[in-house]
């Protein structure tokens, strides 16, 4: 299972890359919930309108946006982490090349909760795997062979 959840949150990502949001939407459960507490407005929305409605504001802010995702990991008990860089100048002037990340919950195929974290090792905290988890999966995949 946890290989399907990873497939569905690197499937909604690959399709917001790409401006598709109808089939990074469709990656949602109706109802999810959305926490955005690590963000300045500190909201948690409810249902897939409200989760556009913030993917939207978030989007106007800047003059220039780009994001990278890095890595999408199984953090057990359908949770999975993906891990970004942020790139930008928002329209206040303000530069940012920052590393994020952001918490699932996959439910039956679907995106049930979802919470962002600007430190992007916050995530492993919050599920329990700490910060030495993250350093040895990246030393791993850099041996010949490792993946």
């Amino acid at each position: 299972m946890s290989e399907a959840n990873i497939a569905v949150v690197r499937g909604m990502w690959a399709a917001f890359l790409r401006n598709d949001g109808e089939t990074a939407n469709a990656a949602f459960d109706p109802d999810v919930e959305w926490d955005g507490t690590n963000l300045p407005d500190g909201e948690i929305a409810h249902g897939l309108d409200a989760v556009v409605a913030h993917v939207r504001r978030w989007a106007e802010m800047w003059e220039t946006w780009e994001v990278e995702l890095e890595d999408v990991i199984d953090a057990g008990e359908g949770r999975v982490i993906a891990f970004f860089r942020e790139r930008g100048r928002s329209k206040a002037g303000l530069d940012i090349n920052e590393r994020h990340s952001e918490l699932y919950v996959v439910r039956d195929g679907k995106i049930v909760y979802r919470k962002g974290f600007s430190d992007a090792d916050e995530a492993l905290v919050e599920v329990g795997l700490g910060n030495s988890q993250r350093a040895a999966r990246r030393a791993s995949r850099r041996r010949p062979g490792c993946q």
